[in-house]
């Protein structure tokens, strides 16, 4: 790739998604003001995350710290990506570079570790009279080409994020109309995990689910027919009914299912956690619904059962600002380099 030199004081950043890498040149001594330089890829241009990497260092001094964001399961420094056939080895990058560190993090770990550094323009609240507990802790999920959980727990004046697979747990419906998902789903996968039935991937399912009993409008129909990916076509739909009158119950409804399913599974998360410090819904998707978010709806399915009146009392809040990944891989690199707080979670 390109010359070396550890000791340069540049700090990369990157979010790794499965269609597209985001990547970020610091300062170290100007963090956390804006990146010196920032590009986004997309994947299917590049055999591997190397040939992407080179596109981006060429003629570039090597990075003193580097910080991935991937989109799977980081085990020893290592990820094979899970919705690309992308690899990447830490301790492999740092030699070839020959950078000072190399961490790799799950990107719902990225996220986590953005959110203390996300000022009030970049959230949107959907419980305004929502409390956080001092030094509790915080969960955040997003749903994306899957749905990506992770937390974080007080340490002192810092926060740690830690990761989760929670996105593959099994679905547990909630309703009639849930239940009935739930056998659609099981005769087409087997196991259905919240992922299957919570995530963009997820989208057109459920658009089939409710268009069994909802036939679509011939234009969608037509439009479905032609799209390589479904769920832009399905969002949209659902966005203009709602927005600007133009019919189409199947994709509105599709839509409300989703964001029920995801209301439930920020509970879930939340107990599981103790996460009464707040949640954070990040990803692209969750801010392009916000037009078919109900507060109101959201927050009903959110807060029921034993724990319904601690669960009314904690912040949910939408994550606007697409950067969220990348700050927050950009904090752990300060904190590797830096190497005066404990090292983020790997796996």
């Amino acid at each position: 790739m390109t010359a070396t030199n550890g000791g340069s004081g540049l700090l990369l950043a990157g979010d790794l998604g499965a269609t597209k890498t985001n990547l970020a040149l610091y300062r170290a001594e100007a963090w956390p003001g804006p990146p010196l330089r920032q590009q986004t890829f997309r994947n299917r241009d590049f055999a591997g995350f190397d040939d992407l990497l080179a596109a981006f260092l060429t003629n570039q001094t090597a990075p003193a710290a580097i910080c991935l964001g991937v989109a799977g399961p980081v085990l020893h420094n290592a990820v094979h990506m899970t919705n690309l056939s992308w690899s990447i080895a830490g301790e492999a990058l740092q030699a070839r570079l020959g950078c000072g560190q190399v961490l790799l993090i799950n990107d719902l770990v990225a996220t986590a570790a953005g959110i203390p550094w996300l000022g009030p323009a970049d959230l949107h609240p959907l419980n305004p009279d929502g409390q956080a507990s001092t030094g509790a802790a915080m969960a955040v999920l997003a749903p994306g080409s899957g749905l990506g959980e992770a937390f974080l727990v007080p340490y002192g004046d810092l926060f740690l994020p830690f990761p989760s697979e929670g996105g593959h747990a099994s679905f547990a419906p909630r309703t009639a109309e849930q239940i009935e998902l739930l056998r659609f789903m099981a005769a087409r996968h087997g196991h259905v995990s919240v992922e299957q039935v919570c995530s963009g991937l997820a989208i057109p399912e459920l658009f089939a689910f409710v268009a069994a009993d909802h036939p679509a409008p011939e234009w969608l129909k037509a439009e479905l027919a032609q799209a390589a990916d479904k769920t832009p076509a399905i969002v949209q739909a659902a966005i203009n009914a709602v927005q600007h009158g133009k019919p189409c119950e199947p994709a509105v409804q599709a839509l409300r299912l989703f964001l029920d399913i995801l209301a439930d599974e920020a509970a879930n998360l939340t107990l599981k956690t103790l996460a009464l410090g707040g949640v954070f819904i990040g990803g692209g998707l969750a801010a392009r619904l916000l037009p078919l978010i109900e507060a109101p709806r959201f927050m009903a399915v959110f807060t029921r059962g034993v724990y319904r009146q601690m669960l009314a009392h904690i912040p949910v809040r939408v994550i606007l600002n697409p950067q969220t990944a990348l700050l927050g891989a950009a904090a752990l690199a300060i904190q590797a380099l830096r190497d005066d707080s404990p090292a983020a979670p790997s796996a």
